[in-house]
């Protein structure tokens, strides 16, 4: 009888803080379209700008399936012993549902302490000038996505982040990534803070204001002989505005890119981006938006205009099916100084699940 009684209180003992702690969350996101690109760019701004630089288009052209930022992960915040400390974890994978490339990529995931100064946290997450863009981008997560146009669209990897409590509609947020000792170029990365970011958030009810900026670095080809990779600082610095006006949202934004190498006579390459959206919601479950942009990347050999209309319909709160058209002209002008025209469109439908 003694026996079974230590252990029925050994269980209860173990079993008390697993039934007190705060389950995780298990969430995710299924994104899939078929896309139709004819002179179209596939991917993101740097890649483009890495095209060029090569001598390659960055323009496609075909029908593509693609997986938009699917996701798994599971997320949670628990009050600890020690007040009035918490524990704060996520551990998020990028799931490619359409089977190109590795099945799963690191996304955001992190461990850290929420205090009554803030969240202190440490692993791969956004920068604070990619989280400037709050949801003026009408078209995240589709093949109309704002990393055509932004080239800070950056989620770094080792970092140490701060995000402060609500001050009011206020909120600061901080970034340090020591560059591990890597070799970039003919320099060791070995310091505490080879990348940094700051950004500030002001969100009352139907405003958003935005800014942040990023100081990292990069390893850039040096075209002339003998080839060799060179050393570069990259900058940012990114803007955005948003108002929302009964069923109707307005965005804008704006980015700066400086790119500097640190080779005597390569120039510094600068561009800039700027997007406006505005989409309007309507009763019947039906949102319809629009978004214009254009990249001004004269240095990087690219510049580009690009449209996007589309539509979304709600078939439950967390599931969609959406479509959108895109028109661009882009301007390519390839190391040697040939250039090209290119008037594309990309056509998109698509299917998205929350979860």
């Amino acid at each position: 009888m003694r026996s079974v009684t230590w252990l029925g209180l050994s269980a209860l003992a173990i079993g008390l803080p697993l039934s007190a702690a705060a389950a995780p969350e298990f969430y995710g996101r299924i994104n899939i379209s078929l896309d139709r690109l004819s002179d179209y760019r596939e991917g993101g701004l740097p890649g483009a700008y890495d095209d060029v630089a090569a001598g390659d288009t960055p323009l496609e052209d075909g029908w593509f399936v693609g997986s938009n930022a699917s996701r798994l992960g599971i997320r949670g915040r628990e009050a600890l012993d020690v007040t009035p400390l918490s524990v704060i974890y996520q551990l998020e994978v990028g799931y490619n549902a359409d089977g190109d490339g590795d099945t799963f990529t690191t996304r955001n995931s992190f461990v850290g302490l929420g205090t009554p100064f803030g969240d202190v946290f440490a692993g791969r997450y956004d920068s604070p000038v990619k989280m400037v863009e709050g949801r003026v981008d009408q078209f995240n997560n589709t093949a109309g996505d704002l990393g055509h146009y932004f080239y800070g669209q950056r989620r770094n990897d080792d970092t140490l982040n701060w995000k402060s409590p609500k001050w009011g509609d206020l909120v600061l947020r901080a970034q340090v990534g020591p560059g591990e000792a890597e070799e970039v170029g003919d320099e060791e990365k070995d310091g505490l803070a080879d990348t940094w970011a700051l950004s500030a958030t002001w969100n009352p009810d139907n405003l958003y204001a935005a800014v942040g900026y990023e100081s990292s670095y990069l390893e850039v080809d040096n075209p002339s002989a003998p080839p060799a990779a060179v050393a570069a600082d990259l900058e940012l610095l990114r803007g955005a505005v948003g108002v929302t006006l009964g069923a109707v949202d307005l965005g804008a934004l704006v980015e700066r890119t400086r790119l500097d190498p640190d080779q005597p006579g390569l120039d510094r390459a600068d561009s800039t981006s700027y997007l406006v959206s505005a989409g309007w919601r309507l009763p019947s479950r039906l949102t319809l938006k629009a978004q214009a942009g254009r990249v001004d990347g004269e240095d990087f050999g690219y510049e580009s205009d690009i449209l996007v209309v589309g539509a979304d319909y709600k078939l439950a709160r967390g599931t969609k099916v959406y479509a959108l058209l895109s028109g661009s002209d882009a301007t390519v002008t390839y190391p040697g100084g040939a250039d090209s025209d290119d008037n594309g469109n990309l056509f998109s439908v698509g299917m998205e699940h929350k979860f």
